[in-house]
């Protein structure tokens, strides 16, 4: 699926409806949710695996620094599909997303 792959049905009801209309899926990079509501495909996008992928995802964008954002890459394989097994949702690009608390991730010393 290409990102924001579906943004054009959400374009096909803008000003059709009186609510806010929201689209998504694969919108992975602030860049594309920027060039979607920009060309008025919707009012709003929806985020979510991205953020499993790079927590710190806004703050990069806010930066300027959208080059070191760890991009989400619509595998699905351990967030998704750990859900629907009842499993704790994580993310191949980010193995440290859903365990925050048990994995610390320190610097190395030099000796």
């Amino acid at each position: 699926v290409p990102r924001g792959g579906f943004a054009f049905v959400t374009k096909k009801l803008m000003g059709k409806v009186g609510i806010p209309l929201c689209t998504t899926n694969r919108i992975n990079m602030p860049s594309t949710a920027e060039q979607i509501l920009e060309e008025g495909y919707a009012d709003m996008v929806s985020m979510a695996r991205p953020f499993l992928a790079d927590p710190n995802l806004l703050v990069k964008a806010q930066q300027g620094r959208e080059d070191e954002i760890n991009t989400c890459i619509g595998c699905n394989q351990a967030c998704l599909d750990h859900v629907f097994q009842s499993k704790r949702a994580s993310c191949l690009v980010n193995p440290a997303a859903g365990y925050e608390r048990e994995l610390a991730i320190k610097p190395v010393t030099q000796e």
